[in-house]
């Protein structure tokens, strides 16, 4: 178990996390007002409560206030204490120096993006119309259609959603979440060809964004191709939960992150991105600011497998467990890494001991199913296995190896539920094994 993580957008899924407001469509058109043109007045500038942030983070905070306080007229300086804002979950602080500073600067479209980046979760409404007047300042920057399209998708809007990919397509033909969503509405839609289409050029796009293999992995699984479902499942829960965007505009908001989780943020997106040195550099950083952080150690540890240097994993997740000895996915990921090397009774013991902390952990449960049937000893596969499943009855691959050791023990009744189970979601044991159980027990359906 390995969880995963220009800028990145997260992937929308097929049950989106947005709020389940219902958008306005005709909001897109950008229809509301253009603010209008402050007064000569004195202003309140945003003063969030930062008594619980980290010293750098207040610090820079202050110091961006006093610059707004300074000249009060200037977009660009209240632009920038948004963006610090932002990039620190101060949203909706944020959109206050947003909005100031399009109503100084209405031309930047800029200011209107930023603000439906903001408000995406808080007031998705309001998302969308901002993304509507930013689309009409700059209709040839795609991440403002993405952004638009996405909304609609969460509020059920298809083809108004459909409408907005595709024009983020016009203007960048290479961008994988336009293909993505396009493929997700297709297969929504029930155009199976379609969006096995869309989507297979999303991955060639982005091999290693999660929510396509994702998305691949539904289709395949309702086209009947249970071969290429289960490696799209298999890719999907290996790879992080983002699909990149050229998105310079919101680039700059995550590089003012100054505190340890806007680091951490910025060295996930960096790693899904494949840049693993800037990663690198960013999580030493974060333990100079944070040392002996478990969380943080834990990550560095995930990015050392992911470049398959298992031995410095190892050393990161040790570390972890020092600072923290009930860090479950730490051990985990210990033991797996240990495997990796080849060192499995060690291996072995730090999964079970990860057990004692939490005995349905699916991940130690499923490494360990596997280390017992390795040594032969197949009731304790068996056990592990049926753990697995206990917490997740979808896990087709388990189904698939649990069939196996229960053939291994006789029981080819059970072995053929299992093998049921395992084929329909898209993980068919070998057709070596099957034709050896069906010698055994012709299958009983």
């Amino acid at each position: 178990m390995l969880p995963a993580r220009g800028s990145w957008r997260p992937g929308a899924s097929s049950e989106p996390r947005l709020l389940a407001a219902v958008l306005s469509v005709a909001a897109i058109s950008g229809a509301a007002a253009q603010p209008a043109q402050p007064p000569e007045m004195s202003v309140r500038i945003p003063d969030p409560d930062t008594a619980e942030m980290e010293p750098q983070v207040r610090e820079k905070i202050a110091r961006l206030r006093g610059l707004v306080a300074e000249d009060t007229r200037s977009a660009d300086a209240w632009g920038a204490l948004g963006r610090t804002l932002q990039a620190h979950g101060l949203e909706p602080e944020a959109d206050e120096a947003y909005l100031r500073a399009e109503e100084l600067d209405p031309a930047d479209f800029r200011w209107p993006y930023l603000r439906a980046a903001a408000l995406r979760n808080i007031r998705p409404e309001d998302a969308l119309t901002a993304a509507g007047r930013a689309a009409e300042l700059n209709p040839r920057y795609a991440p403002v259609h993405l952004l638009a399209a996405e909304l609609l998708e969460s509020a059920g809007n298809v083809e108004p959603a459909m409408d907005r990919y595709r024009r983020a397509l016009d203007t960048a033909p290479d961008a994988a979440p336009a293909e993505l969503g396009i493929g997700r509405l297709l297969l929504r839609r029930g155009e199976l060809e379609a969006a096995r289409e869309r989507l297979e050029r999303a991955a060639a796009l982005a091999p290693r964004a999660g929510p396509v293999h994702a998305a691949l992995a539904r289709l395949y699984a309702r086209q009947g191709d249970t071969e290429a479902a289960r490696g799209a499942a298999e890719a999907a829960r290996d790879l992080p939960d983002l699909v990149p965007v050229d998105d310079p505009v919101l680039t700059e908001v995550w590089d003012e992150a100054v505190s340890a989780r806007g680091y951490q943020q910025r060295a996930l997106r960096a790693e899904a991105a494949g840049d693993f040195d800037a990663a690198e550099t960013l999580y030493d950083h974060l333990l100079g600011l944070q040392p002996g952080d478990s969380d943080i150690l834990y990550n560095f540890g995930n990015l050392y497998v992911r470049t398959r240097r298992f031995g410095e994993a190892a050393e990161r997740y040790r570390e972890a467990l020092a600072a923290r000895p009930d860090h479950v996915a730490a051990r985990v990921n210990l033991g797996s890494a240990l495997l990796m090397l080849g060192r499995r009774d060690e291996a072995m013991d730090h999964l079970l001991r990860a057990l004692e902390h939490d005995s349905a952990d699916p991940d130690a449960n499923r490494t360990l199913g596997g280390l017992f049937a390795y040594r032969g000893d197949n009731e304790a596969a068996i056990r592990h296995y049926r753990a697995v499943l206990g917490h997740d009855p979808q896990d087709g691959p388990v189904h698939r190896d649990l069939a196996i050791v229960l053939a291994a023990e006789g029981e080819f009744a059970a072995a053929w539920e299992h093998v049921e189970a395992a084929e329909r979601l898209g993980s068919p044991p070998t057709a070596d094994f099957l034709l050896r159980l069906q010698a055994a027990l012709p299958r009983p359906w």
